[in-house]
């Protein structure tokens, strides 16, 4: 079956695969697309969601209804479904999140990766890692260069200055106002402000599915069997042997020689753990098998949290398709490296983000965020059930941590110095909740940053890498997972530390890395 067909048919199960990629994602769909350029390879892809993606409103607006895992999580130091609940969206279609989010095209930078190869994980330098975001991207500003591809298979163009919204204009220009310096390219690694890339074709965002997935849907070795839900690994001595997936309320097992976990950093622990791989004292008491005991699996949740000033826009601000996302500045706060971005979010209309269309009514809102870059605070999605309907449970613990509590509120003063600055105050005809005063004593700054934290929907390293001995590694620097031949992990899971970007990207340059060592 070609994955043309684009859905699922019973012979799928009669057939050994030679890999089974589970989550069409931004990594998975990538990885199965590179994997069956081999022509006798065969490729299954399964994943959860539909096929095809729905396509959103306005350039970079995220699909936040009807594509995703309609996940829950405690967002603060509170036991799982106690304390202040938020709505944890995850893409649940064909592409993953990379089809629902808000189309930026932003990689992590050189000392996230360097941080990486430096706690063990040999390979994943910078140096190591920028030969791949090149050759990933279509430059459409910088084409070739020592910093950029020009020909990958995914567009990247950046809004031409004299085409930017109102909104995002008066924003640069407030940043110049508060002392940052302009960054005409955020990919280069540096600090200030600019326009941010976008993975945009036109007004439409352009998936990992869309970009690699979509060339190779004829190929005979390859198949897609959509709305089919991975709920656990089959492993027999040790060693991988397929899937066991539902589809319409019924049980199936895929046999395959080799499988690859592409869920996500909430849905790849989730498919390990039902397997019996994590904690061996949490399997035995869920009454699972205990396949590999790896007590990493699971811990180590990373996600970066954003605190936002929210303000309804002025008249005539907001036009009906202005992009929510055109416009970032990358800023240091403590030290040399950047800590805090600055995020603009600007024409969301009604109930788009939880917890704030009650609060705009019918007005567009605009926000400028502080979104801390390399969080400390650490979480966890476990189980709470076998049963694979059961929900898990996620505890996101943000700004937990008092360094990231401090740098919060650093950030903050930062977006409201830019909030109330010459170009971008007439912006705003009324700034909701934030006032002069709290930003300015500390004593109400640390409270409001920590009832107004919310997560960004980036969950990372829940199957972290790391060397061998490494109690907390799920998985080795080629991204097998420690104790079961044929099994690997590529997506966010295993992200040591989260990026100082949006984690889409990078999860691509993972795919393409893996797919280079399994073929």
């Amino acid at each position: 079956m070609a994955a043309g067909t684009g859905g699922f048919a019973a012979e799928l199960l009669d057939r050994t695969w030679d890999d089974v990629v589970v989550g069409g994602g931004s990594a998975g769909s990538v990885l199965a697309a590179r994997l069956s350029q081999e022509p006798g390879r065969r490729v299954l892809l399964v994943e959860a969601g539909t096929d095809p993606a729905p396509q959103s409103g306005p350039p970079g607006s995220p699909v936040l209804t009807g594509a995703n895992w309609d996940h829950t999580a405690s967002v603060g130091d509170t036991e799982p479904g106690a304390g202040r609940q938020y709505p944890y969206l995850v893409g649940k279609v064909l592409g993953g999140s990379s089809a629902v989010n808000g189309a930026i095209a932003l990689r992590g930078l050189p000392a996230d990766f360097d941080g990486w190869a430096a706690a063990g994980c040999a390979g994943w330098s910078w140096a190591d890692v920028l030969p791949y975001f090149r050759g990933l991207e279509a430059d459409a500003d910088y084409g070739d260069s020592a910093l950029h591809g020009g020909h990958g298979p995914l567009p990247v163009r950046r809004p031409a200055p004299e085409r930017l919204s109102k909104a995002a204009a008066a924003f640069l220009a407030g940043c110049r106002a508060a002392g940052i310096p302009d960054r005409p390219d955020l990919n280069d690694g540096g600090t200030g402000a600019g326009p941010i890339p976008g993975n945009l074709a036109g007004r439409h965002r352009v998936s990992a599915a869309d970009a690699y997935l979509e060339p190779a849907r004829e190929r005979p070795n390859l198949a897609v069997a959509d709305r089919a839900e991975v709920t656990r690994v089959l492993v027999t001595g040790g060693r991988v042997t397929g899937v066991e997936l539902l589809r319409d309320g019924r049980v199936h097992q895929v046999r395959a020689g080799q499988v690859t976990l592409c869920a996500g950093a909430i849905g790849s622990p989730l498919v390990l753990q039902r397997s019996g791989i994590g904690a061996a004292a949490r399997s035995a008491a869920l009454g699972l098998p205990v396949t590999a005991d790896l007590p990493g699996v699971g811990g180590n949740l990373i996600d970066h949290p954003m605190v936002p000033v929210w303000s309804a826009a002025a008249p005539g601000v907001c036009a009906d398709d202005d992009p929510w996302h055109e416009a970032m500045a990358r800023i240091a706060t403590t030290g040399d490296l950047p800590d805090v971005n600055l995020l603009l979010v600007a024409n969301v209309r009604g109930a788009a983000i939880p917890g704030i269309g009650a609060v705009l009514g019918s007005d567009a809102g605009i926000s400028v965020g502080a979104l801390l870059l390399a969080p400390r605070s650490r979480g966890t999605v476990e189980l709470t059930d076998a049963d694979p309907k059961a929900a898990p449970a996620i505890r996101l613990r943000l700004a937990t941590d008092e360094d990231d509590l401090r740098r919060l509120m650093n950030g903050v003063r930062a977006a409201w110095r830019v909030v109330r600055s010459a170009p971008f105050a007439p912006m705003a005809a009324r700034t909701f909740l934030w006032t002069e005063r709290m930003v300015e004593d500390d004593t109400l700054l640390r409270r409001a940053v920590a009832n107004f934290v919310t997560p960004t929907w980036h969950a990372a390293g829940t199957a972290r890498m790391g060397p061998a001995g490494d109690d907390g590694a799920v998985v080795d620097e080629r991204l097998r997972v420690y104790g079961v031949t044929g099994l690997r992990v590529a997506d966010a899971s295993v992200m040591p530390s989260i990026v100082r970007a949006p984690t889409n990207l990078t999860c691509i340059m993972l795919a393409e890395r893996a797919a280079g060592w399994m073929r």
